[in-house]
This record gives structure tokens, sequence and C-alpha cells, in this order.
């Protein structure tokens, strides 16, 4: 039996056993129901189930936590907020970072695919044209490690979420710098998410994606000792491989296929041979004294290893040199360890004050062994270890303070978003000579940099102000940012001359002012106006690398990048369904490019454009057509310029296509079946930034899913993605050059940009 074949054994196994337990507590759930209908938040629970039984994605009587800071419905908020529940993900078999924006037009995420990441992670989401570190990542309002050039964002694991909120435009006056393009947000469940009012509750998935092959077991219990204390722990393991795109061609289509199949090498549509492993556990202890006071302790571990069969540089020739097997590993983990207290006094000068403290340390560490034969005919090993950390202690002071002066409202929201990072980075190369045993080591390869000490420290205020009984809202926000970053270069830091790395110190006022207004009970519209301001990182700043044929060299002179966004909307709520529209236009000032080569130098660097603008519009909505039919839909076109300094010519800035999703749901009551059909639909690229760009054609797909509620307690999630196996190209495929060297087409092939071809998903779940 194979190692994959023998996950899918495992995985039936187990569902038989969730089903064996069914059974036996079948008679127990019920019984437990009937007590939990008399325990306090048993309607919110219920009205919970019947949002999470909507069946598509539809942002109706969701809540956001995160746009404004407070739990507000996502339909009250001037911004586009979209929010991804728990009950989402797991209906619809999203296990990634790029499976969870897939019904989200118009944020994107890319998957690495080049040789400097042959682990097949994702780069990070993509806001209206703005990426990367652009996008603030948050996990229970913690910050996520930014990706460097020779790493990764894909920090995320979504077992255990309760929801996941999308912010599209700058959120920096409540969030912070960074937020530069939007806020993706994770929140983890709580304990009362599990109990729903009970004194014990549970539940348990197992999950199976042909994709990747990727068998998941995940496992949460949550107990309620007393009126005032609760805990949760949950626990997940998955299993995976490699992607299959199975619509790849491996003949490497538009760029051909230079890999040498004769030493060992792929075919140009198959990624690089992986397993994966990933683990995670969540634990929560939750102290509520009185009605004034809530305690959380919480302890988030997360750690994902996979061993790569590195094919694709076997029987390179290098200085006489010539490979043959190449094994690499990747340990990448997400710890967070977090204190949160939340005070609520009855009478007193605050209506709520909210103090968080966590530490949340990351690591990326990779290695690889080469084994090769010299010019001399000699066999060698190269050892080679790159490891980054970036490690957050963060402290943040929420308070909230309602009020009336004359005819006005106010809601005040102010306090204080604080924290201090390490940022450290190590390269080493070590090769050993089998036959004369002589070894040598070099240092400081890559793209090195200086470590460095970051810290931040903001206070904020924004004020929701009420006129006219409410119907219209002015929200106005102000944010005194301060970024100090402090570089502590190490032996193996390599200095350029004329250039030592040092302290950069900057403070920024931003400001924001949001308008809604009711026009009467069905319609609404608003309008805001955000700032933004994205600090350069210490790789962008201090990055040192001097070499024989080229130099990285630091840029310490580096702008911060800047947002002003203007967005204006229009909403509907009816009595079966709403619709929304949005329009925004975004100018980014200073942006930076990476691996700039000044005209007539061996130097690359990074420099600041002059501007990016991006334009668009989005328009999302649901619908109830009958009591048990619903139809939701939503579209994104967005189109943008930029301009590499005030006497360039104007050029595009690449952009997602023009991308509609339209959905129906349908529910069978008497079966217990909910049924869900998605298309997603995309135009060609007419225009990228690159003149030899990539420009990917159209395409339309279709997914179906079904969920069956087999009892009180179980379920079934089985889904078919891509139904009619369609060949179609990712997003982030836009701009790739057409005219690759052959190291490029072997390296980084065109053709594993493209999308998966049909896949299935299926998940047995029981919830007690």
């Amino acid at each position: 039996m194979s190692r994959y074949e023998g996950r899918k054994a495992l995985w039936l196994a187990g569902c038989a056993g969730l089903a064996l337990l069914c059974a036996q507590q079948g008679q127990a759930l019920a019984q437990s129901e009937t007590q939990a209908a008399a325990q306090p938040g048993a309607a919110a629970a219920e009205a919970q189930a019947k949002a999470d039984a909507q069946g598509l994605i539809t942002q109706l009587s969701r809540v956001t936590l995160f746009a404004d800071r407070q739990e507000t419905a996502v339909l009250d908020v001037p911004a586009h907020v979209s929010v991804v529940t728990g009950a989402d993900i797991e209906r619809l078999g999203i296990s990634d970072m790029q499976q969870l924006t897939r019904y989200l037009p118009g944020v994107t995420v890319a998957r690495q695919t080049s040789a400097t990441d042959p682990f097949n992670t994702f780069s990070g989401f993509t806001v209206r044209g703005v990426g990367g570190n652009r996008v603030q990542m948050l996990v229970d309002g913690s910050r996520v490690a930014e990706r460097i050039t020779d790493g990764t964002r894909d920090y995320l694991d979504l077992n255990f979420v309760r929801q996941v909120e999308v912010v599209r435009g700058p959120a920096s006056v409540l969030w912070g710098a960074d937020a530069l393009g939007g806020i993706v947000a994770v929140e983890t469940l709580d304990p009362e998410d599990v109990l729903k009012g009970r004194k014990m509750g549970g539940q348990g998935r197992l999950a199976y994606d042909s994709l990747n092959g990727s068998g998941t077991a995940s496992g949460v219990f949550a107990q309620r000792w007393s009126d005032t204390f609760a805990v949760l722990a949950a626990v997940s393991r998955q299993s995976a491989h490699e992607a299959e795109l199975s619509k790849a061609r491996a003949d490497g289509g538009l760029y051909g296929c230079p890999r040498n199949l004769a030493a060992g090498q792929l075919p140009c549509n198959k990624l690089d041979r992986m397993g994966t492993d990933s683990y995670r556990g969540l634990l929560k202890f939750v102290w509520t004294p009185s009605t004034e006071h809530r305690l959380e302790l919480s302890a988030d571990m997360m750690r994902r290893d996979t061993d790569v069969d590195y094919t694709r540089t076997l029987g390179r020739q290098t200085n006489g040199s010539t490979l043959t097997s190449y094994d690499r590993k990747l340990e990448l983990t997400r710890h967070r360890f977090g204190v949160e207290h939340q005070w609520t006094p009855e009478n007193g000068l605050l209506d709520s004050l909210k103090t968080s403290f966590a530490y949340a340390p990351h690591k990326y560490d990779r290695s690889g062994l080469q084994r090769g034969v010299t010019s001399a005919r000699q066999a060698y090993t190269t050892g080679d270890l790159l490891g980054y950390s970036e490690d957050f202690y963060e402290l943040d002071l929420q308070a909230t303070k309602g009020f009336a002066t004359g005819a006005l409202s106010h809601e005040l929201t102010f306090g204080f978003d604080g924290d201090y990072s390490t940022q450290d980075y190590v390269r080493r190369d070590r090769t050993t000579n089998l036959v004369t045993g002589a070894v040598t080591e070099a240092r400081a390869g890559g793209f090195n940099f200086a470590n460095a000490e970051t810290r931040r420290a903001d206070v904020y205020l924004q004020d929701k102000i009420g006129l006219f009984d409410g119907k219209l809202e002015l929200t106005p926000g102000l944010r005194f940012a301060t970024y100090r970053i402090e570089p502590k270069p190490d032996a193996d830091y390599k200095l350029v001359a004329g250039s030592p790395p040092a302290v950069r110190d900057d403070n920024e006022l931003l400001k924001s002012l949001g308008a809604l207004y009711r026009v009467d009970q069905t319609w609404s519209v608003w309008g805001k106006y955000g700032e933004g301001f994205k600090m350069p990182t210490a790789q962008q700043l201090y990055t040192s690398v001097p070499g024989t044929f080229f130099n990285l060299t630091p840029a310490m002179d580096l702008k911060p990048e800047y947002v002003r966004s203007l967005e204006a909307g229009a909403r509907a709520e009816l009595d079966n369904g709403y619709v929304a529209v949005t329009a925004f236009h975004a100018r980014y000032t200073d942006f930076i490019q990476s691996f700039y080569n000044p005209p007539g130098t061996n130097d690359y660097t990074y420099r600041n454009l002059s501007k990016v603008q991006v334009w668009g519009i989005e328009v999302e909505g649901a619908y109830s057509l009958t009591q048990d039919l619903t139809a939701t839909a939503s579209l994104s076109w967005q189109k943008g310029i930029q301009t590499v300094s005030a006497d360039a010519d104007t050029t595009a800035h690449t952009l997602p296509p023009l991308t509609a999703v339209l959905g129906l749901s349908y529910a069978i009551p008497d079966y217990n079946l909910t049924l869900d059909a998605v298309t997603t639909l995309a135009s060609p690229v007419y225009k990228v930034g690159e003149v030899n760009g990539f420009k990917p054609d159209g395409y339309a797909l279709l997914d179906l899913f079904a969920s069956w509620k087999v009892s009180g307690m179980a379920s079934f999630d089985v889904g078919v993605k891509n139904v009619f196996d369609t060949r179609y190209f990712e997003a982030s495929a836009a701009g790739m050059t057409l005219r690759p060297t052959a190291s490029i087409a072997s390296q980084n092939p065109l053709e594993l940009q493209t999308g998966a071809g049909r896949t299935f998903s299926a998940a047995f779940n029981v919830k007690f």
C-alpha cells in the first residue's frame, strides 16, 4: 500500500469510527439540546445556526469585528468587508489561503512555483492590486510575519476558525502600518462557539482533498466547569503531497520545456515531489467572575514540516560540477500566546476597556543537502541553511465610550496599539569534498540583510457621530503612528562601501472620514476617505550582498509607501436579500519596486516609484428566490496605472481580470440536504505592466457542493471543483515574461501557474 493510499484508508476508517460514535451519542445529544434551549445564549446560537445554513457565502446578517474594531453588521459599515465563516470553510472544502479567496472576486493569492520556493507555499493576499506585505494579516488580532524575498507568508491554518474577515482598502487609522491595501483577519473559536449555552460540547472532522491528496483530522472539546470558568482544547493533523495541476502541459506550453528529463528532472507540468505534515493546537481558558470582567488566556501553536525531492537542478553543470541529488526541507512555525482582559463597567467613565498582550513568534527554517561530482570527478556534498525568524511582542488597549451632545450621539473608540519585533536572518552553505575531506563554508549569501529590531507605538481615535436619529452617521478617525527600525548587523553582514545600515525613525498622522446615510428602511449610501502608510522592511532597507558579477545594495533612503483612497457605495437591504455596489479609487505614492538596476551599474536595489493608481467597481448581493432557493452574485472590475518617475510614461498596473461569481443554493429540508452550485467567470487580461508580459485568456468554471446532515450531530460535505476540467491560468500568471531564458523556463515554468483541474473534496463532521 502506498503512502497516499494509506492516508485514504485511514480517513475511511476514521469516518466509520465517527459514525459509530454518532450512533452511541445520538440519544445523549437529544437530551443535551433540550437542556441547551433553556441556557442563556441559546437564541443567539440558533440565529447563528440559521445564518450558517444560508448556503453560499453571503454577507447578509454577518458581523465584522475588525472593520471598525467593534461588533458591527457588515452592511452597516462604510467600507467593503467580506466575512467567510467557519461553516463556509467546512461546507466549501476550503483548506488553504488560495481556496479562501476563490469566491471573493478581486482578492487573489499566488502560489509560489519558482525554484526559490519549491515548497508550493503562498506569497500572501492581493487586494485591489496591492499584495504581499502591504496587506496586513492578523490572527486573533496579532500580526503575521512579513514575507522576505526567499520566504513566504503562508502561516495560516484554517482549522478552528470562527470567521475570516477581508477588509478591502486602507485600514491604517485603526490598525496601523501595513494595512495599506487592506486586512485579512482570522478569528479562532472561543469556548462559547462550541458550547452554545451548554456545559459540554465538541466537534470532530475528517476531510480529504484530491488536489494535493490532503487528509485532515481535527477535534475540538469545550467544557464549562462553573458559571464563571470555561476551557477549549483543539488539535489537528494534516498530511499532503504536492498539488497536482492536471491541466498543465508537460511540454511547457509557451515556454517550452528545457528540463533535463534524462537527469531526473520532472516534466514542466509537475511540481517537485513533496510531503507535508501540519500540526495545530489551540487552548483557551476563559474566566468571567462577573458581568463586568472577562479574562482569556490562549495558546495557539502551528507547525508545518515539508520534505521536497528537489529535481529542477539535477544534472545541472556549474563550473564543471554536476548535481546528482538535492533534498530540501522546510520547517514553518507560527505560535501565539495571549492574555486578554475585557472590562465593561456598569457605571463609569468608559463603556468598555479591552487590554490584550500577546507574544507571537514565527520561524522559517529551510535546509537542503546537495550531492554532486566536481569537474575533477570528486564527489561532494553541500548543506545549505536559511533561517528567518520574526517575533512580536504586542500590546493593544482599546476603549469605547458612548455619549450625547445635544442632538448628536457619539460612539468613541480610542486606544494604544504598539508592538516590538525582532527580525533575524541566517544563511550558510557548507561544502564537503568527500575525497579529500576538505570543508569550506560560505555565509551571508542569498538575499542577506541586517538583523533588526522594530518598534511601533501608535495612538488612535475614531468617533461615530449619529445625526437625525441615526439616519446619518459620520465617522472621523485619526491615528498618530510612530515607527522605528534599528539594524542589528551580526558578523555575517557584509558592508557596502558608503552605505552603512542606519536607524530609521518615522511618524505619520493618518486621517479617515466615513459617512453612512440611511435613505429609508431599504436603501443606504456611504462614502469613505482613508489614508494608509507602509514602512520599508528590514530587507528592503538593509539588503547587502556584494558579489563578483553584481551587488545587492542597501536602500536606506527609501520613503514609506503612502495611499489616499476614496470609496463610495449604495446598499439595499430587502426582505429576502440585499445588493451592494462599491466604487473606489486609490492613489499610492512612493510605491517600492524590488531589484531595480540603476543604469550603468551592476547594482540591484530597491527604489520608490512615483505613483500607482487603482480604481474599480465591486458588486455583491443575495436573494431568496423561494424559501429554499437562494441566489448569490459578486463581481469585481479593476484597472490601474503606474508611473516610475515624474517624467516617465504611464504604464498599466497588472491587476486581476473582470471576475464574477454566481451561485445557487437549494435546501431540501425533508432530507436535511443543501446543494450549492457556483460559477466563476473571468474575462481575458488585456493589460499588464510588463511590455512582454503574459496575458491569460478568460475562463468559466463550475463548482458543485452538497451538505447532508445525517443526524442531529453528524454531517457529510462533498464537493467537485472545476466540474468540466477547464484549463485556465491563475491571476498571478499575468505579467510573467513571454521571453524567458532557458533557466527561467526550467526553474519557473509558466505552466505551473495553471489552475487546478477537476478536484474532489469530502468531509465528515461530528458536533455534540
